[in-house]
């Protein structure tokens, strides 16, 4: 197979138009302020306080805030949303631009707020690993249920199965199935986790021994 350097070409404009909107760097000062405010992640908890920089400063600040509710960064982006889920754009489906505003304004902050809380090993950790799950979750629940609800019109729908295109498998499948699923999986383990934690500081110590009489 022959090298295409005009399609090469194309493919490389496609990723790159739009990369010097000043707005691409709002994920890279995100993550530097939280090293610099808060440190590394490290310890037995480190794997948790990078899943709440991740979301923080990528996914709910970056990606479904700032690409979703305002089509600005690079121009794929804003591209692959319009693709994967019609209520984007261009109709701006007032459930899935409140949803996003929430990531932005809310979702973001606290997700940052518990990255400190996990590094610094502060005593309100718990109660933000419960919060920002819960709010994940529900989000997602919000977002993916509305679309169900209403017969599933602005997303690539391959049901029942039929993976006859790669739009249905990558737009629906992967993406809107599984990688949605992964905010209601990994925030249920996560809040599971910090109930057993919980329990094991929280509950009173029993005695092995029978006091005597």
């Amino acid at each position: 197979m022959s090298f295409n350097s005009t399609k090469a070409l194309e493919i490389a404009q496609y990723f790159t138009k739009d990369i010097e909107d000043p707005v691409n760097l709002i994920p890279v000062l995100l993550v530097l302020f939280c090293f610099i405010w808060s440190g590394f992640p490290r310890g037995k908890h480190s794997a948790l306080a990078w899943w709440a920089l991740f979301n923080g400063c990528i996914i709910h600040c970056w990606m479904d805030g700032v690409v979703g509710t305002c089509a600005r960064g690079p121009k794929w982006m804003v591209i692959e949303y319009g693709k994967l889920d019609a209520r984007y754009w261009p109709t701006k489906d007032p459930l899935v631009m409140s949803i996003s505003f929430l990531e932005l304004g809310v979702m973001g902050p606290l997700c940052i707020l518990w990255y400190r809380s996990i590094v610094k090993d502060l005593w309100w950790r718990h109660f933000m690993s419960i919060l920002v799950s819960t709010f994940q979750i529900t989000g997602c629940i919000l977002y993916c249920g509305g679309e169900a609800y209403d017969g599933f019109k602005h997303v690539p729908l391959d049901w029942p199965p039929t993976f006859d295109s790669f739009e249905k498998v990558f737009y629906f499948w992967t993406v809107y199935v599984c990688a949605n699923g992964v905010w209601i999986v990994v925030p249920t383990t996560i809040m599971l986790q910090t109930l057993s934690e919980m329990k094991d500081i929280y509950s009173p110590p029993t005695s092995s021994k029978k006091k005597r009489s």
